[in-house]
């Protein structure tokens, strides 16, 4: 007799902060810049050059989109801990795995785990 699969959790929706960086970049690529950048300011440049550290991270591209995206100008990229752990979570990853990238305490990733309308009330 074979265990049944687990089911994983559906990917979590992209909140309206968010919405341009995951657009622009892909869930992947925002992920990792908010990984990268999160709680920073940067400066997105409508012509990027070699010299942006955005650039050096996520390369000239992906920084043009961001900027067709969102526009030129500075930024303070959101930290975006709960919906990175939320996507991660939905893809199978272990919460220590999660609790590490997103640097966050596994009890909390825990809690997050669980999108706010599945979250259990105690009064």
């Amino acid at each position: 007799m074979t265990p049944a699969p687990v089911s994983l959790p559906a990917a979590p929706d992209v909140p309206a902060n968010l919405a341009g960086y995951v657009e622009a970049l892909g869930v992947d690529g925002a992920i990792r810049f908010f990984c990268e950048f999160g709680g920073s300011e940067i400066y997105i440049p409508a012509s990027p050059t070699g010299r942006s550290q955005a650039v050096l991270a996520i390369g000239a591209d992906a920084v043009a989109r961001l900027a067709r995206c969102m526009g030129p100008g500075y930024y303070k990229v959101p930290l975006a801990k709960r919906w990175v752990a939320q996507v991660l979570f939905s893809r199978g990853e272990s919460l220590n795995s999660i609790a590490r990238k997103v640097r966050a305490d596994v009890a909390t990733v825990r809690r997050w785990r669980l999108p706010d309308a599945e979250q259990l009330r105690l009064f």
